[in-house]
């Protein structure tokens, strides 16, 4: 993943919007990364610089092909996918989902982690969660298409499988090398992966998004 970056640093600012997927039961920390998303972006406080899962998980909607529909239509305007990670963030369904639509729509992608932050009730860290990106993969199919996977518990065991939730080909967004016969892509092996905390999000948030958009040639 290292040959990805860029030798002179971080981009130079640019006008970007950025969809944050994320677990609710971390809307605090959240919170804290969509402050200094707004703060620091260059754009005027009249423009929206991000749309996040909150455009539906707030409103406690469970029919799925909803849930599909608002989640594509926030991606659908935005440069990159940001996963924000915390404890249980690689457990949720619609998480996934934000991951393939990145993919899906030739987004720029990457995670940051933000159990570094201190909780708002218990004033501590947590440990860092899983990244769900590790869960999501593209592998090319007998047909010559190339679909995404998933890594999922079936039939008693943690395997790969085709990702149930986008079943049709993709186009691959240009950061992901062609997969070949019997070999799997994991995502994260190329995306990027920050921790919040530790690698000053606040002041940096922005370059990371940048150069996301950057892989994705946006």
């Amino acid at each position: 993943m290292a040959a990805l970056f860029n030798p002179s640093g971080l981009a130079a600012a640019a006008k970007r919007k950025a969809y944050f997927a994320f677990h609710y039961d971390d809307i605090m920390r959240v919170n804290n990364v969509r402050q200094a998303w707004k703060i620091d972006h260059p754009d005027n406080a009249l423009y929206r610089s991000f749309y996040d899962s909150s455009l539906w998980e707030s409103k406690q909607l469970t029919d799925p092909e909803q849930i599909k529909r608002l989640i594509r239509e926030g991606v659908e305007y935005t440069s990159a996918v940001c996963v924000l990670v915390g404890t249980n963030t690689w457990q949720r369904r619609w998480v996934k989902y934000e991951i393939a639509r990145a993919i899906v729509d030739r987004r720029g992608l990457l995670a940051a982690h933000i159990n570094g932050l201190t909780h708002h009730q218990l004033k501590i860290m947590h440990d860092r969660g899983y990244n769900p990106i590790q869960l999501m993969g593209v592998a090319l199919a007998p047909n010559g298409n190339n679909f995404l996977c998933e890594w999922a518990y079936r039939d008693g065991q943690w395997k790969w499988i085709w990702y149930e939730d986008y079943t049709q080909a993709v186009a691959l967004p240009r950061y992901v090398p062609q997969p070949v016969a019997n070999q799997l892509v994991c995502l994260s092996t190329v995306t990027r992966e920050y921790d919040f905390a530790g690698q000053q999000g606040h002041k940096n948030i922005g370059g990371w998004i940048d150069l996301a958009a950057q892989d994705a040639g946006r």
